[in-house]
């Protein structure tokens, strides 16, 4: 799952680019969420909740989250993060998905770029 999140969304994030600029950690596990959870509340008809997670993933990409740089501390963090939510149940996958929503809406990463 972690490959189809990094190549659909995250395909820019190489380590190579010496120009980029480093993606934040918690960023990028925001953004994971956000996209993990698109799909989780597709799956489950919460349409509402499914609205704001998206279209949050669809602004983050316009304000250039793809264009970043991901450190390897950063891709372990994602490993484990999406571990952690495919463990889980799906009453743990609804209050992991919370996080998602507040950080579509909190999320300063799209009101700075």
């Amino acid at each position: 799952m972690k490959k189809v999140l990094l190549a659909g969304l995250l395909s820019c994030l190489i380590a190579g680019q010496a120009s980029a600029e480093q993606l934040d950690q918690d960023v990028a596990l925001g953004m994971a969420s956000l996209m993990i959870c698109t799909t989780f509340y597709a799956e489950h008809d919460m349409q509402i909740e499914g609205s704001i997670v998206g279209q949050s993933a669809m602004a983050h990409r316009g304000a250039g989250i793809e264009d970043m740089v991901m450190s390897k501390e950063t891709s372990d963090a994602l490993d484990l993060y999406m571990k952690n939510f495919q463990a889980a149940n799906k009453q743990q996958q609804v209050n992991i998905c919370d996080g998602a929503i507040k950080f579509a809406r909190e999320s300063e990463f799209v009101k700075a770029s």
